[in-house]
């Protein structure tokens, strides 16, 4: 994604602290992992890096703080545990003097700026540096290269059904789709997630699912027959009797179909 490259990124927060030393070799049996780091994945395919080091090195440096017994490391996880399987004694690092907060917060900052976050986990950072350090989505804009705008919209995600949520960290479902469930009660996110799901949605035809489903809402109980069928996606059919009364008919071909109406429809199938 280019737009990381865009944002100020971590050395907009390097300027407050204090520099001890720029660039230190030392060595990796001395430094201490994060406390702080909440990924618990940062392990995840990192032959490509090791390879990377074992050929040119370690061409970024690390970020620690000097401890009593060693270092603790601020930024750089993914390059320290690389680092450790391409066999190095030592890595470039640059030493701060920063407090536990300033610790968490470069951090924090990291894990927004690498390249696989899911949408969930982004806006959860964004949370986050709200919450405990006071910044405004302009600022969080400012560090990851996004507009104000869009910080909004991705923090609105955090507004969605756990479930619904679930799909979108699966990538069963994209953020595109997500942005427009918002819109929906809890129920109807679950409702309609399940049929982007099975029918594989487009963002366009998902926007049209909830364009009907919003009118069927804003009608009576008497629903236009042409809005129930295209919402249902099933043939349905009024039959008039002599008296006045009468039915309506679903029509379907098999068991399956029978569930998706049933869903749709907010229904069990021992309700049939």
């Amino acid at each position: 994604m280019a737009r990381k490259a865009l944002g100020k990124g971590i050395g907009a927060l390097i300027p407050d602290a204090e520099i001890i030393e720029n660039v230190k070799l030392i060595e990796l049996e001395k430094i201490k992992r994060n406390p702080y780091q909440p990924r618990g994945d940062v392990e995840k395919e990192l032959e490509p890096l090791v390879e990377s080091i074992k050929k040119q090195g370690v061409l970024e440096p690390i970020l620690v703080r000097k401890e009593e017994d060693g270092y603790l490391l601020i930024a750089g996880e993914r390059r320290l545990l690389a680092a450790k399987k391409a066999g190095l004694k030592k890595i470039p690092s640059m030493i701060l003097n920063v407090s536990d907060n300033t610790v968490a917060e470069i951090t924090l900052v990291e894990n927004l700026l690498r390249e696989d976050l899911n949408p969930i986990e982004e806006a959860t950072g964004f949370a986050l540096l709200i919450e405990k350090f006071g910044y405004t989505h302009e600022k969080i804009g400012e560090l990851v290269g996004l507009d104000r705008a869009t910080v909004s919209n991705k923090l609105r995600l955090l507004r969605l059904d756990e479930e619904v949520k679930d799909l979108l960290r699966e990538s069963k479902i994209q953020e595109g789709h997500a942005k427009l469930l918002i819109t929906l009660s809890p129920e109807d996110q679950k409702k309609v997630a399940s049929i982007i799901v099975k029918k594989q949605l487009s963002v366009r035809e998902t926007e049209n699912v909830i364009k009907r489903l919003k009118q069927m809402g804003q009608k009576s109980k008497v629903t236009p027959l042409k809005v129930k069928s295209e919402y249902l996606q099933q043939p349905v059919y009024i039959k008039v009797g002599k008296r006045g009364g009468g039915q309506v008919v679903i029509k379907f071909k098999n068991k399956t179909e029978l569930k998706e109406i049933s869903e749709r429809l907010g229904l069990t199938m021992e309700e049939f």
